[in-house]
């Protein structure tokens, strides 16, 4: 008689802090591990508004499952709930250091379970130097760091093996959801946090001589240009509303799910994107673009972009990369750039976008020949279990 062999289980912790970040990249590897490895996935999360911006469809109320995965409420500080209805845990991840309660550390040593801590993507060579490492507990347990990067040597990156297939789309029916009209000109999309930049950089492709068409996800970019005074309060209140201003175009998207975030790359030019995800799948789709990273204090951020940027730039010829870096300082608070300045890096980058393309998909061509995170994640699983 042939045994069935059961899918190996695991708990997944989320905690959303501030925006999306958390949740779309716990959510990401949710999918990619329940989909692609076999294992039966177990999200506990605390902000299911979050994640229903990323999934539309999700139910009103946890627990439930949704494509296949099992969702639960919880609580950071607190007992998670409904663990008696998950079957014991082979792997427990904790994403971002979210702190674990007392009845899942628990279930942890109970199941001598394999216990990751999750944490944020970097190309500092700190955080290569530390993943797959253990942290011995007081408990005797040991939790491993899992680092994802941009080098084998790194925890990877979360890429589907259908990658090819999830960007493909239709392109009028695509643009008619993101109630796009007829492309007039190159057209780069907005996914910012709020700043006072946004005004600024308006001014600068006011003025320049090519036109551009800028689609605005989210309300972030929008209010801030609202509170500048650049933009009318009136204007863009809808999806799909147009604002001209010269060769400018701003248009109003609708925030999409995430399933569709990769085609509204490869339907772009180019890009500013922000978080952790959006800035991983805007290196997939090998365009052009910017990452405004998440602010730190004290601009402990700024280290971490160079760190990025050195290895993605390092092949850049100098005047692109030079153009490059100090567009990106100032949108990322480093540094403040006077209108001619940016104006001239502005040109600079548009007077080489052909190449800036090619490095792009250069870059993206590189990641590619890597694991990626999850199939990294299925070795260091069997090489814990023998």
């Amino acid at each position: 008689m042939q045994i069935e062999k059961k899918s190996p289980v695991c708990w997944l912790f989320c905690t959303v802090i501030d925006n999306l970040g958390d949740i779309g990249v716990s959510w990401r590897l949710a999918q990619i591990l329940s989909r692609e490895s076999g294992i039966s996935v177990h999200l506990w999360l605390d902000d299911i508004h979050a994640l229903r911006t990323l999934c539309p469809n999700l139910p009103d109320a946890l627990p439930c499952n949704y494509q296949g995965i099992s969702l639960y409420p919880w609580q950071p500080g607190k007992n998670a709930e409904h663990l008696d209805k998950a079957p014991p845990p082979d792997l427990v991840i904790e994403t971002f250091a979210c702190d674990l309660p007392e009845n899942v550390l628990n279930a942890i040593r109970t199941r001598q379970a394999l216990w990751l801590n999750w944490e944020y993507l970097s190309a500092e060579s700190w955080a290569e130097a530390m993943h797959g490492k253990p942290s011995p507990q007081t408990d005797g347990q040991q939790k491993y760091f899992w680092l994802m990067g941009f080098t084998e040597r790194s925890g990877g990156l979360l890429r589907e093996k259908n990658y090819a297939e999830l960007v493909q789309y239709q392109a009028e029916d695509f643009r008619k959801s993101l109630c796009l009209s007829e492309k007039t000109a190159p057209e780069w999309l907005l996914f910012g946090y709020e700043s006072p930049v946004w005004s600024q950089w308006l001014h600068t492709w006011q003025q320049s001589k090519y036109p551009i068409t800028l689609l605005l996800a989210g309300k972030q970019v929008i209010q801030s240009l609202q509170r500048s005074g650049a933009l009318p309060a009136e204007a863009l209140q809808r999806n799909g509303d147009i604002f001209q201003t010269g060769t400018v175009k701003l248009v109003r998207i609708p925030f999409i799910p995430q399933s569709d975030f990769d085609k509204l790359l490869h339907l772009c030019d180019g890009a500013i994107v922000r978080g952790e995800d959006s800035f991983i799948r805007a290196q997939f789709a090998a365009k052009p673009f910017f990452w405004f990273i998440y602010p730190q204090e004290e601009n402990a951020h700024i280290e971490k972009l160079h760190a990025f940027w050195h290895k993605a730039a390092a092949d850049w010829p100098e005047p692109l990369k030079q153009a490059h870096q100090s567009l990106s300082d100032e949108l990322n608070g480093a540094n403040v750039l006077s209108a001619e300045v940016r104006q001239a890096a502005w040109q600079t980058l548009i007077s080489n976008l052909p190449t800036w393309q090619k490095q792009a998909e250069k870059w993206r061509d590189y990641l590619f020949t890597q694991h990626s995170a999850t199939e990294k994640l299925n070795i260091f699983i069997n090489l814990h279990n023998t």
